[in-house]
């Protein structure tokens, strides 16, 4: 891939929080676009310091690799950077450098539980970044949606000097290019179990793969499949996903009243064992009240579990209607039918592998050279 003649391009990406699917979509990108890769990197915690601050400290190594002789066509950051601040910090030259900015999720529809005045400052620091960018990429059309369509209102609670026009401004160079996934683990998992490994559970399972958090609304899953086990019906429940030392009380609640149907509780211990897991499961769910994307979700799907979402968030541009519920009724409806009849393993494999890296990758590498060239946007 390059940009000048004969030469690979070069990128430099920007990544302060570099963990999950941050980090698994940009390490898989890097494996995959032949091009010379600058990575700057923060661990992925403590996210609000991140976005308040990388942007000094990844400014200043950007420089002193510049005065040591690195330069780049392309920079790519994602939402945890501020990239007004990073080019203002970083000096001319690196400031003209064009740049893309990737937004996995975005701070002006993402749910708080505690409102303050300094939370303001992270929607701000996404719209400055956009309007800084040449090009804004978008995990999915409902992100991008979202996030036009709360700018204007966002701003409007300037006090004066209201700005006009950036919504506009950001649609203008914005496009959506989803998140790959790599299936070698779990085809892995699956050709396994096809030679005898771990087989699907012989109790229907169930299981829900999310970050141990509130946005994730645990609360509602654990009330359905409880709902379940009064009525008496067989079955089993995983949960998988990160869990943090903060976690919701539900949690320890929730392990106590499933009894032996609990098979899985807590992080598995690879992204083997994970995959493992998922291939055991019949089906998974969601119930969350955020979700940009949902990368934990379309790996289920790969691994052959029937993914049972809700009607809403970025869902309904991934999944067809028989995959979706509508409130916590028809969850609970949904989940009792495939207990009491589990569906065949795989019906949203092919789903799945509209995401994978091999299908979107060159998505990618098509942006970076466009942009690269000075060509934004759509």
């Amino acid at each position: 891939m390059s940009t000048r003649a004969g030469e690979r391009l070069r990128i430099l990406a920007l990544e302060p929080y570099y963990g999950g699917s941050h980090r698994a979509v940009l390490d898989g990108l890097m494996a995959r676009i032949d091009a010379e890769w600058t990575l700057l990197t923060l661990p992925a915690r403590k996210w609000k310091w991140r976005m308040r601050g990388a942007a000094i400290t990844m400014a200043e190594e950007s420089t002193r690799r510049f005065e040591h002789g690195s330069r780049w066509d392309v920079v790519f950051a994602s939402t945890f950077v501020n990239l007004a601040e990073f080019r203002g910090l970083a000096g001319a030259e690196i400031a003209s450098v064009p740049a893309i900015v990737y937004f996995h999720e975005n701070q002006l529809v993402y749910p708080n539980r505690h409102t303050a005045e300094w939370d303001f400052q992270f929607p701000l620091t996404n719209i400055t970044s956009a309007l800084s960018a040449e090009c804004c990429a978008f995990n999915t059309e409902w992100n991008l949606r979202e996030f036009v369509r709360e700018v204007p209102g966002f701003l409007a609670q300037f006090p004066d000097h209201q700005p006009k026009r950036v919504a506009e401004q950001i649609a203008e160079k914005s496009l959506v290019i989803h998140p790959p996934f790599d299936p070698s683990v779990f085809d892995a998992a699956l050709n396994a179990a096809g030679a005898g490994g771990p087989v699907r559970a012989r109790r229907s399972r169930i299981v829900w793969p999310h970050r141990w958090e509130h946005d994730k609304d645990p609360e509602t899953f654990f009330e359905a499949v409880s709902a379940l086990a009064t009525e008496g019906l067989d079955f089993e429940v995983a949960v998988a996903g990160q869990a943090f030392a903060d976690r919701p009380e539900v949690f320890s609640r929730a392990a106590e009243s499933l009894g032996d149907r609990l098979v899985h509780f807590g992080e598995p211990v690879s992204r083997a064992a994970y995959a493992e897991l998922l291939a055991s499961c019949d089906v998974a769910v969601s119930t969350a009240r955020n979700e940009f994307f949902g990368i934990a979700m379309i790996e289920a799907a790969y691994a052959g579990c029937f993914p049972l979402v809700p009607d809403c968030l970025a869902y309904p541009e991934i999944y067809p209607a028989h995959m979706r519920y509508t409130g916590y009724e028809e969850l609970v409806a949904r989940l009792r039918s495939l207990v009491v009849q589990p569906p065949p393993p795989g019906q949203a494999r092919s789903l799945a592998e509209l995401f994978t890296f091999d299908r979107v990758t060159p998505q990618f590498a098509e942006l970076f050279t466009r942009v690269a060239r000075g060509t934004r946007g759509t």
